[in-house]
Parts: structure tokens; C-alpha cells; sequence
């Protein structure tokens, strides 16, 4: 049976507990707020299988022989780049696998906006929930299931989510190909705790006296480069903060508060079991300036021919230029290498709830002088530092 003694073994994907035939593996959270499963011993009849469906214990190896091709990549339509993070290719291969009958599973805010999920959408208008970075690890509750389910069915299925994700969903699938399965992953920085992000919320929603109803974690208003976290509350109350001033981005971006799995992460590596991996295309301006609007470019790598053919399918409605990956990699050195933990996150995560917030961030996970030095040298080059210093507001 599942038992994790080393929390760094554990990547929180929910195979263990989808996979399990007498469902007696629940996902759990600890004191971070990390959901870790706890096994039922006495409902136990010790098949093994959540050990073999596991992706860090089961991960398989990657391919040394092979540099994925690369592209940088634009929505056409400004409307969806604009509620997309980076340049809205997602929508684009969802719309197409939605065209053939199928169905698409990535993660959404829940509505309380206290947590993420991951969840199946079955046509355009529910893809609205599956667009933007959410910097939360999304529950993936049985969407594994699910996607078997439709799979089997013979339906094409686009799942999406973290590398980490993705592989527990082909660990799940126990090594079968399904020709129907488009499997897409992001570059991630890491997940951040998700009690983290629920007393950062109630915060700010006691400020705003009322409850959060949206969240966009990488909204545009002031540029792609230069993103803001925007929460909207019930009462039509609002805060917006850049990346670079925002607590939550702060304690995020400083890996205060990732889960431990993240600073020794399996599944950070060139070669991915994923068809296509998707990003930010960061330094796009200064390597293939003419693709540039700050609006937002993406990064999309190919591992497969069944990612290549999907992108191929939506292409006349993509800005499309290929690249090379190393080259482009360079601004995303996440593909491949872990975060390196905080050396305040004991002490951050001890003191979460017994300081405000901003305080906690303050006293534990404020970047360093020469970091907050160069973000202020990096605005100013944009021409935005005017609007930087007004930006942190409610309305």
C-alpha cells in the first residue's frame, strides 16, 4: 500500500486514490494544507496497485536523443488572448477537440474562489473557466476516471494540468495508448500551499466585506510582462496589485510557500510524456522581438506527432513561428530545474495565521534588496513605474 514517509515523494496527483479498487485511499491535508493520501488499512485488501500507479515511484525515464521542436505562438483573436495568460493557444486545441465531440479537463476556480479543481468542459462557453494560470494545485478529484471513461467511449480527450498531473494521469492509464488522448502540460514554477492562498483570500475579503466571486491571477490591464493578481468581490469591489508588490505573487514567486514535492520536482525534465508542453514565452522580445505586443506570446514545445498534428489543425487561426527550444528556453529555466525552497519557509508557514498576511510576507519571503532593485530597473524600462506605484488598490 501507499505510505509516504518523505513528503518530497509525493506530488499530491490523486492516481493512488482514482486507481484504488475498494476506494479506501482519501486525500487528506496536513498542516501546510497539502493533500497527501491516508490509506484505510483495515479496507485494504494490498493489491499494490496505488504503489504502481504511483508517477514518482513509477516515473519513467527520459529520452536523451531528442530536442522537441518549438514555436512561438498568438491567438489571433485579441478577445481571447486578453482573458488567456499568455498567447491563448489553449483555447484554439480545446475549441478543435470540442469540434470532434470531445471533452477537455483542466483546472477552474471554485466558486467560492477559496480553491481550485480540475473539471470537464463540453463546449466553448465552459472553457472560459479552464483559461488563465491558476497558481494553485487544482484538485484533481476523479477526473482520471473520467477521462478513462470517455476515452473508452472513443471519445477524443484533451487533459491538461502540471507535468506532474500528467503523468499521474498515464501512470493511472497503467502504460495502454489511447489514440484519442491529447495530453497537454505547463511549465510550472511550482504549487503553492493552498491554505496559503485560502488565508490570503479571507483577507482580502474582510478588507473588501464581501466575498470573492473572480479571480484572474494573470490579468493584462497593465501588460503581459507586467501582470497583475485582480480579485473581484461580491459587493462590485475589486483589488488589483502587480506580480512584483501583490503578497500572495511575493510568497509564491519567493517558493515560501511550495509544496515540497516542487524543490525536487520528477518531472522537470526536456523530454516530456505530455504531447505538447505550453508557457510563457519570456525574453520574447529580445529574441524574436517581431512577435511581441506585451499582450501575451506563448511558448508551445511539441513531444509527439499527435501534438504536432493538433497544432497543425488549429494553425490558420495562429501567429506561428518556429524557434529554437533552447534558445527560448532560456527565460523558462523551470522547465528543468526545481525551485530551491525559501529559507524562511519553516518559519512562514509556522506564523501563517497568527500575522496579516502582508506582514507574514514582509517578515519571512520579501525578496531580497538587489531583486526588488532589478524588478524596479526591469518596470522602468517598460515606461510603467508611474502606474506601478498607484497600482496596488481597491476600487
Amino acid at each position: 500500500m501507499i505510505h509516504i514517509q518523505n513528503k518530497t515523494d509525493c506530488c499530491g496527483c490523486h492516481a493512488c486514490a482514482q486507481i484504488c479498487p475498494r476506494r479506501c485511499i482519501t486525500m487528506q491535508a496536513d498542516a501546510e494544507g497539502f493533500l497527501y493520501p491516508q490509506v484505510d488499512e483495515t479496507a485494504c485488501i494490498h493489491c499494490d496497485l496505488c504503489e504502481k500507479v504511483c508517477p514518482i515511484l513509477q516515473s519513467p525515464q527520459e529520452a536523451k536523443d531528442k530536442t522537441p521542436a518549438a514555436y512561438a505562438a498568438i491567438n489571433r483573436d485579441d478577445e481571447i488572448r486578453s482573458q488567456s495568460s499568455s498567447g491563448g493557444v489553449f483555447t484554439l486545441l480545446a475549441e478543435h477537440i470540442l469540434a470532434q465531440g470531445g471533452v477537455v479537463f483542466g483546472a477552474a476556480m471554485a466558486d467560492d474562489q477559496h480553491s481550485a479543481r480540475h473539471i470537464a468542459a463540453e463546449t466553448p462557453a465552459a472553457l472560459a473557466a479552464l483559461r488563465g494560470s491558476k497558481y494553485l494545485q487544482s484538485t484533481i478529484g476523479n477526473t482520471y476516471n473520467e477521462a478513462k471513461q470517455a476515452l473508452q467511449a472513443g471519445r477524443k480527450v484533451l487533459f491538461t494540468g502540471t507535468p506532474c498531473q500528467i503523468e499521474g494521469l498515464k501512470a493511472f492509464l497503467q502504460g495502454r495508448e489511447y489514440p484519442n488522448l491529447y495530453c497537454m502540460d505547463v511549465i510550472c514554477h511550482g504549487v503553492p500551499s493552498p491554505l496559503v492562498w485560502q488565508t490570503y483570500v479571507s483577507e482580502q475579503e474582510t478588507r473588501a466585506g464581501a466575498p470573492a466571486r473572480r479571480t484572474f491571477f494573470r490579468h493584462k490591464k497593465y501588460g503581459w510582462k507586467t501582470y497583475a493578481l485582480l480579485l473581484e468581490f461580491s459587493n462590485n469591489k475589486a483589488y488589483e496589485c502587480v506580480l512584483s508588490k501583490d503578497a500572495f505573487m511575493q510568497a509564491f514567486l519567493q517558493n515560501a510557500c511550495l509544496r515540497p514535492s516542487c524543490h525536487a520536482c520528477h518531472f522537470k525534465k526536456l523530454n516530456r510524456v505530455s504531447d505538447i508542453t505550453v508557457a510563457d514565452y519570456w525574453g520574447v522580445q529580445n529574441q524574436q522581438p517581431d512577435m511581441d505586443d506585451d499582450k501575451g506570446t506563448s511558448l508551445v514545445l511539441l513531444h509527439s506527432s499527435k501534438g504536432q498534428g493538433l497544432l497543425e489543425a488549429v494553425r490558420a487561426e495562429l501567429r506561428l513561428k518556429q524557434v529554437q527550444a533552447e534558445q527560448a528556453l532560456k527565460g523558462n529555466p523551470a522547465m528543468t530545474h526545481s525551485a530551491a525552497p525559501h529559507k524562511n519557509r519553516k518559519q512562514f508557514f509556522k506564523n501563517l495565521g497568527t500575522l496579516p498576511f502582508e506582514k507574514l510576507v514582509h517578515k519571512y519571503a520579501r525578496p531580497s534588496f538587489s531583486l526588488r532593485r532589478a524588478a524596479v530597473k526591469t518596470l522602468r524600462s517598460l515606461g510603467i513605474n508611474q502606474v506601478v506605484r498607484k497600482l496596488c488598490k481597491r476600487s
